[in-house]
C-alpha cells in the first residue's frame, strides 16, 4: 500500500531564538562585566540584533514527502508565500531525539521541535529514517 504523502509546515522557532540569544547575551555581558561598559552596550544591542536576524531569516515553509513508484522519496518545497510546491533535493545531515539538521537544495535548514506541530514532526523524522 503506497504511503499517504506528508506535509510538514515548518515556521521560525522560538528555541531556536533562545539557543542563539543566551550565548551572545553571554559573551556581551562578560565583556561588559570585565571592561568598561559603554562601548560592550552597543556590542551587546549589536548581537543579540543579529541574533534575532539570524533565527527570523531561516526558511519557512510547507516541505512535503511523496513516495516514489521506484521507491525512493520525492521531496517538494513550497516557501511562505509561493503558490506551487516545487521539487528540491533534501539530505539529511543530523536526525537527533528533537533537532533535525537538513540541506534543502544545499541550503541550511534546521527543525526544531517548535518549528511544527509534533505529529509533522514524528512523521518527518519516520520519512527520513526510512530514506
Amino acid at each position: 500500500m503506497p504511503r499517504v504523502p506528508t506535509a510538514c509546515r515548518i515556521g521560525p522557532s522560538r528555541l531556536a531564538l533562545l539557543a542563539h540569544l543566551l550565548p551572545a547575551t553571554a559573551v556581551a555581558g562578560l565583556l561588559c562585566f570585565v571592561l568598561s561598559p559603554a562601548p560592550w552596550l552597543a556590542l551587546l544591542l549589536l548581537l543579540l540584533t543579529l541574533a534575532i536576524l539570524a533565527v527570523r531569516r531561516g526558511p519557512c515553509g510547507e516541505l512535503r514527502a511523496e513516495a516514489d513508484p521506484s521507491g525512493g522519496v520525492r521531496w517538494r518545497w513550497c516557501a511562505a508565500g509561493d503558490k506551487e510546491a516545487r521539487p528540491v533535493s533534501l539530505r539529511c545531515d543530523y536526525l537527533g531525539p528533537w533537532l533535525i539538521g537538513l540541506r534543502l537544495d544545499g541550503r541550511r535548514l534546521w527543525v526544531w521541535p517548535d518549528s511544527c506541530s509534533p505529529q509533522a514532526h514524528r512523521e518527518l523524522r519516520r520519512w527520513l529514517v526510512r530514506h
